[in-house]
């Protein structure tokens, strides 16, 4: 059975600046949705990456399709849409 969905996750490319700033307003106060502006193409190549936990040959596959699919979607609308199980145990920071 799939997971409740807890909270959105909207990743805003940086060509959508004004996109990005119209939902910061829209969803100001809501703590289930969380605005990110996309910044990857600024990483330097070869810059340090955190340590990773250790993880299935399993879960990276669910992942890798997880991160094409947000690639697709910020490709193809300029924006892309997480839902984020309530089971995630990141944290609930906003933008």
């Amino acid at each position: 059975m799939p997971e409740a969905i807890r909270r959105l996750l909207f990743i805003v490319g940086s060509e959508r600046p004004d996109f990005y700033e119209s939902l910061r307003r829209t969803f100001r106060g809501d703590d289930t949705v969380q605005i990110v502006l996309d910044r990857r193409h600024r990483e330097r190549r070869g810059a340090r990456r955190p340590a990773r936990r250790r993880v299935t040959a399993e879960q990276r596959g669910a992942d890798r399709r997880a991160q094409l699919e947000i690639q697709r979607q910020l490709r193809s609308r300029g924006y892309a849409v997480v839902g984020v199980p309530s089971s995630d145990s990141t944290g609930t920071g906003r933008s």
